[in-house]
């Protein structure tokens, strides 16, 4: 038993290698978290035969657990909670299987007047000249079987039933590990808690009946006790079979119980199961946080949700929004585990704009490139990571060839040319034809303390006749024309076009550049680009007509050809 879900009617419980986690939402909408660490007994999950009763009973234990941890995250009075509350405060690993002698006690007179007496009466109504002891006893164990069915098929339906299925439902769907586009299928995952004991109870019932023992009362305890135990086991064993194949039929077999059990979560629900298996993931001391701070789970879980449901989602953009606002790197977020209300709110705001479309850059003014802080606005295109990849590639260069001189074209926030005059000592120019884009990268050259020279041209046009490179980078507009229209929100509302149209085919700049830069490379100099997807062939044929040699492509982190660089002859 790695995991194991426990629904609630507001919340859920989650097992998970001897870790508890209980996550709720109260009558204000607060979203609460708990857990606890428990002892190992994960030997007992091990063997085929074991296994089943330790989930029957170990389970019931821990629904006890879950439900106090609920009741502890309650805001309300010791006398205003449930007097079951107080009641199970008491109880300890071993009282558990008092209780459920008990439990069986209740369930035996339940078995004398509903499943006891009505089908009997039933039988002899339906066949009232029928003698047949195995038919009458397969009828009646069918109609014991049918009238429990049915009883949970009204209680699927009962008000105060409908979270607990709700949380249920949610519930399989983490089981299950499966995204949201496969929720419906992931809620049939079979070994579910409440699906298991559903199984448990209909059909220990309906062979017990079937076999009707008839020797003397203790005896047949004893046996009809040996006849459940034996159901456990067969249970948890066909389900978690069921579970771990790969063939969907079985699965669709179980739904015949599991649709009892199971209801389509909402949102919220979603959102109060993602806090418990974020706290488990993160909360490693299960620390308690004061009552006036949201814990970093309930953030998370709340923020993923938004961003999941403007299809925006990314892990390392919700880290750095977090860390942007608490002012913290993402080690010390580790180690954080509430915010304030304020921080909350600012985080959420933050959060909205990015589902938006509004990208984090322009959101907080900044971005970090190659561990350097850039200054950016619509003015200038923010640097992506993938140009990172250019920036290591002619330090690289610069240092195998010593080069003096590089030059970056297009310069933009001035992120290529200021990150190469921070990590090697040599004279950098940057050029770009956008005056506001100049300023913004002379700003940013200021405040990491580096020395780049900024001209304001059309690519080489009012640079010096004689003036030549070692090494010459540029990340120019690179997308067609017509595509600009298509592109993302993030990119098409908050990039400046001018940084971004590179023609009808995309290729206006590579052939400018390409086609002037040998008159502007010292001799055996080298040329660097960022191209764009599908560009590679296309701007590797436009260096080689120019004379240029010893041509590389690298690709990115997605595996997409990104950098072309090459020799002048």
């Amino acid at each position: 038993m790695d995991k194991c879900v426990f629904p609630l009617g507001n919340g859920v419980g989650i097992y998970d290698n001897n870790k508890l986690c209980v996550s709720i939402i109260d009558q204000n909408g607060d979203k609460k978290v708990e857990g606890q660490f428990l002892k190992q007994c994960q030997r007992f999950f091990s063997f085929p035969l074991i296994r089943g009763l330790t989930y029957f009973f170990y389970g019931i234990w821990l629904y006890i657990k879950v439900f106090l941890l609920q009741e502890k995250l309650d805001d309300r009075n010791e006398d205003e909670k449930n007097k079951s509350y107080k009641i199970a405060k008491k109880v300890d690993f071993v009282s558990t299987y008092i209780i459920f002698i008990a439990s069986l006690i209740v369930a035996f007179v339940f078995s004398l007047t509903i499943l006891g007496v009505l089908p009997s009466f039933l039988f002899k109504k339906a066949f009232p000249d029928v003698t047949d002891y195995y038919f009458r006893s397969f009828i009646i164990a069918l109609f014991r079987f049918s009238i429990l069915y049915i009883l949970f098929s009204l209680l699927r339906f009962a008000p105060f039933m409908t979270g607990i299925y709700s949380f249920n439902g949610v519930g399989c769907v983490f089981l299950s590990g499966k995204d949201k586009e496969d929720e419906i299928r992931a809620r049939t995952y079979p070994l579910n808690f409440l699906n298991f004991m559903v199984n448990v109870f209909l059909f220990s019932t309906f062979v017990i009946s079937l076999i009707a023992i008839n020797i003397v009362w203790w005896l047949n305890f004893l046996l009809n006790l040996l006849i459940f135990i034996i159901i456990i086991i067969l249970c948890y064993e066909v389900l978690r079979f069921a579970s771990l194949s790969k063939l969907m039929w079985l699965k669709d077999i179980t739904l015949v119980t599991n649709w009892l059990v199971c209801i389509k979560p909402n949102t919220t629900q979603n959102e109060v199961l993602q806090v418990a298996k974020i706290e488990l993931n993160t909360n490693s001391n299960f620390e308690c946080l004061d009552k006036d701070k949201i814990s970093m789970s309930t953030l998370y879980a709340e923020m993923q949700t938004k961003l999941k449901q403007s299809e925006r989602f990314e892990q390392s953009d919700m880290e750095w929004i977090v860390a942007t606002i608490l002012n913290k790197n993402r080690v010390e977020l580790k180690l954080c585990h509430g915010v304030t209300q304020k921080e909350y709110r600012d985080i959420m705001r933050a959060c909205e704009r990015r589902a938006k479309g509004e990208p984090i850059s322009s959101i907080f003014g900044f971005v970090d490139f190659y561990g350097i802080r850039f200054d950016v606005n619509k003015k200038v295109l923010s640097p992506r990571m993938e140009t990172e990849i250019l920036v290591e590639e002619v330090l690289k260069k610069a240092r195998d060839i010593e080069a003096e001189n590089v030059l970056d074209l297009c310069t933009g926030s001035g992120a290529i040319a200021i990150a190469i005059a921070k990590y090697y000592n040599c004279k950098v120019s940057a050029i770009d034809i956008s005056k506001q884009a100049l300023q913004v990268a002379e700003n940013n050259a200021k405040k990491n303390g580096v020395n780049v020279e900024f001209i304001q041209s059309d690519l080489f046009s009012n640079l010096k006749k004689n003036k030549k490179y070692d090494i010459i980078v540029s990340n120019p507009p690179y997308i067609k024309s017509e595509d600009i229209e298509k592109l993302d929100i993030e990119v098409k509302n908050y990039d400046p076009k001018l940084a971004l149209d590179g023609g009808s085919d995309g290729l206006d700049f590579y052939r400018k550049i390409i086609s002037d830069s040998p008159k502007r490379l010292n001799k055996k100099g080298w040329l660097y680009f960022e191209i764009g997807q599908g560009q590679k062939d296309s701007v590797v044929e436009l260096m080689q007509s120019a004379g240029f040699q010893e041509i590389q492509v690298v690709k990115d982190y997605n595996k997409i050809e990104r950098i072309v660089y090459g020799k002048i002859s």
